[in-house]
């Protein structure tokens, strides 16, 4: 189980910047041949503001930038003192990134009041609430935070000003290993009344959904209730996720709108008044503090419309592919397998696709889906085959930096994050890729992560960038 205490429990890891020469990161270099560092937490903005993180946990193209999201679960604070969550902004390929909002509301008892970001996506409306046309479609960026008064907020950025403006969803009671949050954001055009909307979702409540209001402050206007409830979704067959379920992911398929929520998807029925049907639940879920993850629209290999793809975390880790007209499963790769193999060690607990699996367009290879990774392998004295292996305590990580590339016919192949800077840092955990958004980088990936595993951690959080073609590796 999670734990959102941010005190000490068991192993410091040290940062990334206690291994570089300086702590402002300059752009990256040129060279395109390698894995080029982009950001180090224990850094500094050239405004001086400090950017840290013991996670960087999201990233996503907004406006022609590059916007990320940190988090300080687990932080051991270091001279700086206590921070609250932000989010950093990268303004063009050859920039440095920036502060963009910090999120440094204290508590009462002087601590910060959000702990990470949680979620953080583009959204994009070409009707208001009515299904009226507007003039112009709209964009927005909104993003959620893990935030400590029990508080979930949806917040949208005001591009013309940069501030963020904060919508509240709802209330709940937050507990020592448990914050009310929003894991996700999810966007649709209903079939039925025409009209664009934006979809958060909400543990413990459910799934909230929202139309573009530009008399509203955010210029979302937010139903008051969830449209489906998932209190009322029993928990006592899926191990591990002591009674709450988390809503980890959104995806359209053949014009529908379908939600992963624990170990099972369900599928929007578009209408003034909506409704949601249960169409996959996972037979095999095994121990798993969230079930389901990434899910992912892909062609079917009959070649006739979608089918969805999606991860299963926990100890009986897999990529299943799921039929949405009947619910059938395949599955695609048995992780637990494949890791071993690779690795020649037992790959135990595994996440894959943290918040998406991002699409990757190559006109030799047609689209591939990268999918980041984090694992846990079986106790050793020492890390094989070279391996760089961090011990969090409670069980030892294979803490290279790993990621799956999905081809189209549905071949996987397993890569690392191979830096050029030999910066001496244990990545950990791949938790977001991302396409860039800048036309003069050609086909760059920006690789994030770090998952601090209830080990405290000080400035572990990370970007680094690669080009395709040093992405696929010998596989090109």
């Amino acid at each position: 189980m999670r734990n959102f205490n941010w005190r000490p429990r068991s192993l410091v890891l040290s940062g990334i910047c206690a291994v570089l020469s300086a702590c402002v990161i300059p752009g990256p270099a040129s060279n395109g041949d390698e894995f080029q560092l982009s950001f180090a937490a224990g850094s500094r903005d050239s405004a001086g503001r400090f950017m840290g993180g013991t996670e960087m946990r999201l990233l996503t193209g907004h406006g022609g930038k590059l916007y990320a999201g940190n988090g300080y679960w687990q932080d051991r604070p270091g001279p700086e003192g206590p921070q609250g969550a932000q989010i950093l902004v990268l303004d063009g390929s050859d920039a440095r990134w920036r502060v963009d909002h910090s999120f440094d509301e204290r508590t009462p008892n002087g601590r910060p009041r959000h702990l990470a970001i949680s979620a953080l996506s583009e959204v994009s409306f070409a009707t208001d609430g009515t299904g009226a046309r507007l003039p112009t479609p709209v964009s927005l960026l909104v993003a959620s935070t893990w935030d400590l008064t029990g508080t979930t907020s949806v917040f949208s950025r005001d591009d013309a000003t940069g501030a963020w403006i904060a919508s509240i969803l709802a209330q709940d009671r937050p507990a020592a290993d448990f914050l009310p949050q929003v894991r996700s954001f999810g966007a649709h055009r209903d079939r039925q009344t025409g009209i664009d909307l934006v979809f958060a979702g909400q543990d413990p409540r459910g799934v909230f959904s929202g139309a573009y209001d530009s008399s509203v402050p955010g210029r979302i206007r937010w139903g008051t209730e969830p449209e489906l409830d998932i209190s009322r979704i029993p928990t006592s067959a899926f191990s591990g996720l002591a009674g709450r379920l988390r809503v980890s992911s959104f995806a359209e398929c053949n014009g529908r709108l379908y939600v992963a929520i624990g170990q099972q998807i369900y599928e929007r029925i578009d209408g003034a008044a909506p409704q949601w049907r249960l169409i996959y639940t996972n037979r095999h879920p095994h121990h798993s503090e969230t079930g389901l993850r990434g899910l992912t629209p892909i062609l079917s290999s009959s070649g006739r419309g979608e089918v969805l793809l999606a991860a299963v975390e926990g100890d009986a880790a897999r990529i299943i592919r799921v039929d949405p007209n009947d619910g059938s499963e395949i599955t695609e790769l048995d992780l637990e397998t494949f890791l071993s193999d690779r690795w020649q060690t037992r790959a135990t607990y595994i996440i894959a696709a943290y918040n998406d699996m991002v699409k990757v367009h190559d006109n030799q290879r047609e689209d591939l889906l990268h999918i980041g990774l984090e694992a846990f392998i079986r106790p050793q004295a020492a890390a094989p085959n070279g391996q760089r292996v961090v011990d969090v305590g409670y069980g030892q990580l294979e803490a290279g930096g790993w990621y799956l590339v999905r081809y189209a016919h549905g071949h996987y192949d397993l890569r690392q994050i191979t830096p050029s800077l030999k910066t001496g840092q244990s990545l950990v955990a791949t938790r977001s890729i991302a396409v860039s958004p800048f036309p003069n980088d050609g086909d760059m990936l920006y690789f994030a992560g770090y998952d601090a595993n209830k080990a405290a951690a000080h400035n572990t959080a990370w970007i680094f960038r690669a080009r395709l073609a040093t992405a696929l590796g010998a596989s090109r």
